[in-house]
């Protein structure tokens, strides 16, 4: 019930924004001051079960989820996902779920994930600021000009998360979330007299469709956000094989590779 709960919260905070933030999409990758992987790669991060759903769009739109959308999504995002870990250059192990207690602990920090990373969006990705996590930068070119206010990425889910390490032998998680919803026949044609209005000079502005994803990376020994990425308008569509795969690459922008590779995104 909470992760449901939590869940239709970041679906909404998404498509409030979608209305309020048409143009251009929000997206971003952020990094935690100072985070940098073990120079020798002696890390294992472990990726968790996609939480991924799909659905229709209606005219009214309401989302009605669809399960075999849903379970091929998930199918071919997880198989692009392993296909890329390589590239990675890191020990992925993939978990669909855990069992007994673990499996409540795992459900537990899946919804607390999702509650803090509605929060990093709405404060670091769209940049409505938190001055407790901020810091002042100085130009050192510009002697005696006012620092500027960085947002930084200073969230975390506590120590608690010790017991996923305990459970799994992992550095870290990831967790990842992708969210679709295709406009339906009613949903479009409500789009399109929406847009037919403007000729008339009453426009009507009806979005067709939802897609919004986020990935983000957790150190189990602190419980620190290390590193997160959304998109509020995820290209791909994941219930096709090579949709699936430039959903995972842009899941995947900015990943911190250890040094000496390029960015996640060029990694193929």
């Amino acid at each position: 019930m909470i992760l449901k709960t939590v869940r239709a919260g970041v679906i909404a905070l998404a498509g409030a924004s979608m209305l309020a933030f048409a143009a251009p999409a929000i997206a971003g990758d952020t990094t935690r001051e100072g985070f940098v992987f073990p120079a020798d790669g002696s890390m294992k991060i472990v990726v968790f079960r996609p939480d991924v759903s799909v659905g229709s769009q209606k005219a009214g739109g309401i989302v009605e989820p669809n399960a075999d959308w849903t379970e091929t999504a998930r199918t071919n995002i997880k198989a692009k996902l392993i296909e890329r870990a390589a590239a990675l250059n890191a020990s992925l192990e993939f978990v669909d779920e855990l069992e007994g207690e673990n499996a409540e602990v795992l459900t537990e920090y899946r919804a607390l994930f999702e509650a803090v990373s509605a929060s990093i969006f709405t404060h670091v990705t769209v940049g409505d600021s938190l001055a407790t996590k901020q810091k002042l930068v100085y130009d050192p070119k510009l002697p005696g000009a006012r620092p500027k206010k960085v947002n930084q990425l200073d969230w975390t889910l506590g120590p608690g998360t010790a017991k996923l390490r305990e459970a799994t032998g992992a550095d870290y998680a990831m967790f990842v979330f992708t969210n679709d919803a295709y406009g339906d026949a009613g949903r479009k044609a409500a789009q399109a007299a929406g847009m037919l209005g403007c000729l008339i000079g009453v426009c009507v502005m009806v979005p067709s469709g939802i897609h919004v994803g986020y990935a983000g990376l957790v150190d189990l020994k602190t419980g620190d956000v290390v590193w997160f990425n959304t998109d509020l308008a995820m290209g791909g569509d994941p219930r096709e094989v090579e949709g699936a795969d430039k959903r995972v690459g842009q899941l995947l922008e900015g990943f911190p590779l250890r040094d000496g590779f390029g960015p996640a995104e060029k990694a193929k």
